[in-house]
């Protein structure tokens, strides 16, 4: 009881804290009094799990970072261009929380987050086109931080320009189609 309580206050404190985030734009204006009073908990509970805002943010980001990596190891993506349909997919669900993330500034933190987690994730997925096992792990490390650093910038301009214009799809056929000419 006690553990399905406390998954059950981060989850109010983190859509409480995305709802605020939405509504201002700089995380500086939202207090933890305003995160505690919209999630229904006092402020001595919210640093019972958290230190700071950041926190809530870095544990959101996570969260998703392992939903993704979950989901990514019970595809069997035959080629590249099949998982760049599926990342833009798989990412293209979550359009409205990561572009309240980046119409905050905050967009960065997913990088972040997701080159700290890309070494376990790449050791745990088997795909045609990984380069072996054998190689430097700095290869992995370098290779790893170009595509995931590529992918999230491109997914970063659409939501900041396109979003509402063009569907993710279109986005993962524009990058195939430029892969296809090289």
């Amino acid at each position: 009881m006690n553990n399905r309580m406390s998954l059950q206050t981060r989850e109010w404190v983190r859509s409480a804290f995305l709802e605020l985030l939405d509504e201002v734009e700089d995380i500086k204006s939202i207090t933890i009094s305003d995160v505690s009073k919209r999630s229904g908990i006092s402020r001595r509970t919210f640093y019972r799990y958290y230190a700071s805002k950041e926190d809530i943010l870095t544990e959101y980001i996570d969260i998703l970072i392992e939903q993704y990596g979950n989901d990514l190891r019970s595809k069997k993506l035959a080629n590249f261009k099949e998982f760049i349909v599926y990342f833009f997919n798989y990412w293209g669900h979550y359009d409205h929380e990561l572009f309240i993330l980046q119409k905050n500034g905050l967009f960065t933190y997913v990088l972040s987050e997701f080159n700290k987690m890309i070494p376990e994730l790449y050791a745990t997925i088997s795909a045609p086109w990984h380069i072996q096992k054998e190689v430097n792990s700095r290869e992995i490390i370098y290779t790893t931080r170009y595509g995931v650093g590529g992918l999230w910038n491109v997914y970063g301009e659409w939501l900041e320009f396109d979003r509402e214009k063009i569907e993710i799809t279109e986005v993962a056929k524009i990058l195939i189609q430029s892969f296809n000419s090289l």
